[in-house]
């Protein structure tokens, strides 16, 4: 059932306006006038309501983590059912990687993935799988640094499961499923070989390789096997193979700073994408190895590169140039802390960027080209 704005459920929740659908709920923001906040309220899309929605619910109350978006409560009333999740004021990691991000550096990546690592360590802990982890399903503050990341829709595990089931099923039936599912379309570039092959007992393993295809998709900006049908060929030969074969960004090695932690990074990624389940590490494991890692988690601005390369009073240039910060005032970075996967530094570029203090202005390291907007 759609709601409107203005409408109440179960007495308390106040809708405020329709937020966005996933490929299983419609979500709303709503105010919970029983405990003066904001909520999001999930109900199953039209054609999805079953009692495994309620199941789901409980056990996504069962993870309690920060980087996991809590579950507060269930309501069935009269025909609806409706799971009330906290509220992340922000965009999902899918979103930002299509609008704002062309891809992450090295640090960056190590910051969302050891989050990433650090929900899944939380759920699965206590038994459960996630099964549909992919960056649509990862919340992140607005801000430049994604300061919040949590893990969603726990809550509506065991509705993944059933609809996935069914898709893969149909897949097998006939391919033109995969365009006319968006939850499988989704789902493919992060999907375990096992799955599908037998999606009933695909488990934990197989949310360690959906952190490793999303943390291929941060460092080359694509998912590693690319979408639709040509994903599930490259998936299906891997798994003949026995092993994935994948090259490193073609970026790596070229900023000395972090050449340790994109080594260590990548060894991390193929540990994660190894076909045999069994030879995956572990949720534990994968927090170890990101606390391990040595990586910047200051915060992060935005802007716009002003001038790209500075002029010295001789006539001479420096492989430098300035930033004009969103938050105001300008700041200084060096060619060697650009990051952008082949791109050179050029006036107008927005870049995600670092700042310490410096005379006469702040020094930028890293900076990350974005998309310009």
């Amino acid at each position: 059932m759609k709601f409107n704005a203005g409408d109440v459920i179960a007495g308390r929740y106040v809708v405020e306006a329709f937020h966005l659908e996933g490929g299983m709920q419609e979500v709303y923001r709503c105010y919970d006038n029983a405990l003066d906040r904001i909520v999001a309220v999930k109900t199953p899309r039209e054609g999805i309501v079953d009692k495994r929605f309620s199941r789901g619910a409980q056990m996504g109350a069962r993870v309690v983590h920060p980087n996991v978006a809590a579950t507060l409560d269930y309501v069935e009333e009269d025909a609806n059912r409706c799971l009330v999740e906290e509220f992340i004021d922000g965009k999902d990691l899918g979103r930002r990687l299509a609008s704002d991000f062309l891809f992450l550096d090295p640090s960056l990546s190590a910051w969302v993935v050891h989050n990433i690592a650090k929900g899944l360590q939380a759920a699965h802990g206590v038994g459960i799988c996630h099964r549909d982890l992919k960056p649509s399903n990862i919340m992140t503050s607005a801000d430049g640094h994604m300061d919040i990341i949590k893990l969603t829709d726990f809550g509506i595990a065991k509705l993944a499961e059933m609809e996935m089931e069914v898709e893969i099923e149909k897949f097998e039936q006939d391919e033109n499923t995969l365009t006319s599912s968006s939850t499988l379309l989704g789902a493919v570039p992060y999907l375990a070989p096992e799955c599908w092959s037998d999606w009933s007992s695909a488990g934990q393993p197989a949310d360690i390789w959906a952190l490793g295809a999303i943390a291929c998709h941060l460092l080359l900006g694509k998912p590693p096997f690319g979408g639709g049908k040509g994903a599930i060929m490259k998936m299906a030969q891997a798994q003949l193979a026995g092993k994935v074969e994948l090259s490193a960004p073609e970026w790596f090695g070229q900023h000395q700073e972090t050449a340790l932690l994109e080594k260590e990074l990548w060894a991390l990624v193929e540990r994660c994408l190894q076909v045999d389940p069994s030879l995956r590490p572990k949720a534990d494991e994968v927090v170890q190895k990101c606390e391990a890692l040595c990586y910047s988690a200051a915060p992060r601005g935005t802007g716009v590169i002003e001038t790209y390369p500075l002029t010295y009073a001789s006539g001479g240039t420096a492989q430098a140039g300035l930033i004009e910060m969103d938050s105001g005032g300008t700041a200084f970075f060096h060619s060697s802390n650009f990051y952008g996967a082949g791109a050179r530094p050029q006036a107008g570029q927005r870049v995600n960027f670092s700042a310490t203090a410096g005379n006469p202005r702040p020094r930028c390291s890293p900076v990350l080209l974005l998309q310009n907007q």
